[in-house]
């Protein structure tokens, strides 16, 4: 594919608590298009009310999130069945001008392909995706029904078991039963699994709300906290163990063969992986490539392939696994569709020492929109 010739459009930011991750995340991307030979970028900005907004300022002003108030903002339009892949940009409506369709200007931007840098709800869970289904236009990343289960804990979780992937024995609890008895709630928890347990939201990306119970109490409180991000909660037996994750990149062959990264380790600087320590602290080690057996690294690799080709992957994805110290199993965590892409993020780094540089990264991730 020739790199020169093909528009791209990067949206970033979004609805979710991750908008300031994605827009870290597509800063990565926006430097690494720039050195290629891309024949036009366009920038799409969504804001955390849900406002699609063109961009064409300094790329510098996304980070700190003052991209906004540039004077290059404009409306983005979407028309579903034109005719032509694109959008059509508009000046922002005031009240003069927002019932006069006279007094507003539409641009039509034609795109080749759209690549969605959005982490969290309303971005990487099959929303967005679907919004580039119904334009019918080629974009990067998974699709409607991968985005979706992948994002949903309770359904990726129940399809792994379904084909065999090994996982922590886990269950779930919907947020209207806890609210209408929680100790009738935590009893049946407390049938399936024992302490310590893991507690997480069942859409809610990059550990949001996870949080761990030793005892009744805390796991009252720590479903209360998952109920503030999500209306369901996975609740999994703690594993003792390693964390190890791998990239899986599809290719672009008539086969449509899937590339799994060197795998690496995560150390993290606390109890466990969270938010604060993925994105904000600096503590964490990151060990690439991760010291494993043979046979462990075969039962990875069979495992993220089998995970993304039982979600319907497409293009991409992180898979997260837990090497079980007393058993040596290989148990999967969870798959990402659009894992983070920040100077700390595993995937690009897994990718690099892979023998993919960011331009190759980034122009496969583009190519395979197109398959």
């Amino acid at each position: 594919m020739d790199i020169s010739q093909i528009k791209v459009c990067v949206l970033f930011g979004g609805q979710s608590n991750e908008h300031d991750i994605s827009r870290q995340s597509v800063s990565y991307i926006i430097s690494v298009l720039q050195q290629s030979d891309v024949k036009d970028l366009h920038l799409i900005g969504i804001t955390k009310n849900g406002e699609f907004m063109y961009y064409d300022g300094p790329i510098d002003l996304i980070s700190d999130g003052t991209w906004l108030g540039h004077e290059s903002i404009k409306e983005v339009l979407f028309k579903p069945g034109h005719q032509g892949q694109g959008f059509y940009l508009c000046d922002r409506y005031d009240s003069k001008t927002q019932n006069d369709s006279d007094n507003t200007k539409l641009t039509w931007i034609a795109v080749d392909v759209f690549f969605p840098v959005l982490h969290g709800k309303m971005g990487e869970d099959g929303t967005v995706q679907g919004l580039f289904e119904l334009l019918n236009t080629p974009f990067v990343g998974c699709g409607v029904l991968a985005s979706s289960i992948a994002m949903d804990k309770v359904a990726s979780r129940n399809m792994f078991d379904t084909v065999g992937i090994p996982q922590a024995n886990w269950t779930w609890l919907k947020k209207r039963k806890f609210d209408a008895d929680p100790n009738l709630a935590i009893q049946a928890i407390k049938e399936v699994l024992t302490y310590p347990i893991f507690i997480k939201p069942a859409n809610a990306g990059s550990s949001v709300g996870i949080t761990k119970a030793d005892s009744d109490q805390e796991l009252f409180e720590s479903l209360t906290i998952a109920f503030e991000h999500d209306d369901k909660a996975v609740l999994e037996q703690a594993i003792v163990g390693r964390e190890i994750e791998v990239a899986v990149l599809e290719l672009t062959d008539s086969d449509r063969n899937l590339f799994v990264s060197v795998p690496g380790e995560i150390i993290p600087d606390r109890e466990f992986y969270d938010f604060e320590s993925k994105y904000i602290s600096d503590g964490s080690k990151l060990i690439i490539p991760a010291e494993l057996d043979p046979q462990h690294i075969e039962k990875i690799n069979q495992y993220a392939k089998l995970a993304f080709r039982t979600v319907d992957g497409k293009g991409l994805c992180r898979a997260d696994f837990f090497l079980e110290e007393s058993t040596d199993r290989i148990l999967i965590n969870e798959i990402n569709t659009m894992p983070g892409f920040t100077a700390i993020s595993m995937y690009p780094k897994l990718m690099e020492e892979s023998g993919y540089s960011s331009l190759e990264l980034v122009e496969a991730l583009i190519a395979s929109a197109f398959n």
